[in-house]
């Protein structure tokens, strides 16, 4: 029948290990001013936020036939994560005249991040 397309397959594979390389805490203001830095250097920048941590990450690039099979696995990579406790959300920072814009992150993947970060705030 013309128009009718095939049956397609969909299947969902879900993250099952996130791997993070570095991570430093900061306290809110110095990850605002970091972030604020990440920004006039040309770096699109949105802070997430879930579990009362605000958090910025770095993800390794699939750009390698050894990361995509890792991801092909269910693990990712991330090169660097800056996180800060934030008790209650806002939805921006301010840095001088600049808003660092805050994202209420619904992503069940980063917010099981930032629960974990959480548990490690004042480790450091």
């Amino acid at each position: 029948m013309p128009g009718r397309e095939p049956a397609v397959r969909v299947s969902y594979k879900p993250v099952e290990e996130l791997v993070i390389l570095e991570m430093v805490e900061y306290n809110i203001l110095k990850l605002a001013e970091t972030a604020a830095l990440l920004i006039d250097s040309g770096m699109p920048v949105i802070l997430n936020w879930a579990e009362g941590v605000a958090f910025y990450h770095q993800p390794l690039p699939f750009s390698s036939k050894e990361l995509l099979k890792e991801r092909m696995r269910g693990r990712i990579y991330w090169a660097s994560v800056i996180y800060a406790a934030m008790a209650k959300y806002r939805p921006t920072l301010k840095v001088g005249a600049r808003d660092i814009p805050v994202l209420m992150n619904p992503n069940p993947v980063l917010r099981q991040v930032a629960a974990w970060l959480k548990k490690r705030l004042g480790e450091a």
